[in-house]
């Protein structure tokens, strides 16, 4: 089962982890856990595609970050996504997957 954190281009904040969406482990995609992350907030009607790498650029979406590197977690279950020790702990010590592409409606969050 993969554990997936997901960091938010514009702000640079963890926005999820899949650990605990709603207070259950999330098992799918990286796309698919996109999108419930952003349905448990009430964002509907968006597409998400997953490039594996990074674009490098200022557009809509969210870094994937796999937290399940070998045998063992590479950091503890997220609940404070704007802690920089965290943050950077992510960035660090998680396997980058790439990026997802967000498409859709626009929203106050954009």
């Amino acid at each position: 089962m993969y554990r997936y954190i997901l960091v938010d281009n514009n702000s640079g904040y963890i926005f999820g982890d899949s650990a605990d969406l709603n207070g259950k482990h999330y098992v799918g995609t990286p796309e698919e856990y996109a999108a419930a992350l952003d349905r448990s907030v009430g964002e509907v009607g968006r597409t998400y595609t997953l490039i594996n790498h990074n674009p490098r650029s200022a557009e809509r979406g969210y870094h994937v970050y796999r937290a399940d590197v070998g045998d063992s977690e590479a950091v503890p279950v997220i609940h404070d996504g704007q802690d920089r020790d965290t943050i950077d702990a992510v960035r660090r010590d998680c396997e980058y997957v790439g990026f997802i592409r967000i498409r859709g409606r626009r929203t106050k969050h954009d």
